[in-house]
């Protein structure tokens, strides 16, 4: 349990006008603890040593920050850092620490001393970093002496495999304009499809199915990318899903059917509670039982959007989890340190 006084200042670390999930959670965490009655700033730091500044698509979150080297390190405070930059905890010597686990695989592939490993592949990486995990005591950042925080059941699973006992839930929530769309079904026949992530699957069944239209989303504005969720029938990701990722909730939320893999969260009901059905492993054998759900979905659209009711309404329940998290991490105060 983290140490909160009257003077508590709980800094989260950010990077600098990058606009992605991360980043806008992060945001999102300050804006909540200050609308408690907490004291939080969104603390950035540039790894270019570019200025500071915030994202237009932030400034209703905050409208101010603090560069992260220059936060003030006393013992009331509280420092949050992104799973991918553990290290800059080294920066501060008497605040409390917290390791923010909004994904687990970006700690894998970002972080800073396996960076120029990147030959080795993921899953080199991976097994690299375990092995060390596995061998040195006392490991700086998976640490018992750090407040760990997680946004997944996937991480927490990590953490507890790692044998962490000092966790906590913090999850997220989907921006509001998802949240009470209207859903209609007059839609295209169309499968969309992250292109950044688990594209050789994607590849597989594009050829596969080169009959179905497979619409790629990118070099669209956030807006656009919306319009053409609601008017597509089938949201498919065969990615890792590093975290509890914002793309599937968002596909549902606007009324595409959503299947997916079985890596990362998505392996975890908890993270992404679809029906098993719409779930598959990534294998030769399940290409074409994935087509077959596939095109289930485009020719029977009414029949199975509606398997999906359960999830949205998980999606719209998760900004009261987000409040009550924040409630009991951050503004529990130590009344014998007020």
């Amino acid at each position: 349990m983290l140490r909160i006084t009257n003077n508590t200042i709980i800094y989260v670390l950010c990077p600098s006008y990058i606009k992605s999930g991360g980043p806008e959670l992060a945001h999102q965490l300050v804006k909540q603890i200050n609308d408690f009655n907490g004291h939080a700033e969104i603390a950035y730091y540039d790894i270019d040593n570019k200025d500071l500044k915030i994202n237009d698509s932030f400034k209703c979150y905050v409208d101010s920050f603090t560069d992260a080297k220059k936060i003030i390190d006393e013992p009331q405070n509280i420092v949050v850092v992104p799973e991918t930059r553990p290290e800059f905890l080294n920066w501060y010597k008497n605040v409390q620490k917290c390791i923010w686990w909004m994904s687990v695989d970006n700690y894998y592939m970002d972080h800073c001393f396996f960076k120029s490993l990147s030959t080795f592949g993921y899953n080199g990486i991976k097994r690299i970093v375990n092995t060390i995990l596995s061998e040195i005591k006392g490991h700086p950042y998976i640490s018992n002496n750090i407040l760990h925080l997680y946004q997944s059941e996937y991480a927490k699973n990590f953490l507890v495999k790692k044998e962490i006992t000092n966790i906590m839930h913090l999850s997220d929530y989907l921006n509001s304009s998802y949240l009470n769309l209207n859903i209609n079904t007059d839609r295209q026949n169309q499968v969309l499809y992250n292109p950044v992530k688990g594209f050789k699957i994607t590849q597989k069944l594009m050829e596969l199915a080169p009959d179905i239209k497979w619409i790629p989303l990118k070099g669209m504005t956030t807006e656009q990318v919306k319009e053409t969720l609601l008017h597509s029938k089938v949201y498919i990701d065969f990615g890792n899903h590093p975290g509890k990722d914002r793309f599937p909730r968002e596909a549902a939320m606007c009324g595409c059917c959503v299947i997916t893999g079985k890596r990362g969260s998505a392996y975890f009901s908890k993270d992404v509670p679809i029906l098993d059905e719409f779930k598959f492993d990534e294998t030769k054998e399940t290409l074409t039982q994935i087509i077959a759900k596939i095109r289930t979905c485009l020719n029977d659209f009414t029949s199975q959007v509606p398997k999906f009711n359960n999830y949205r309404e998980f999606i719209k329940g998760e900004f009261q989890i987000f409040q009550n998290d924040v409630k009991n991490i951050f503004l529990q105060k130590d009344s014998q340190l007020s």
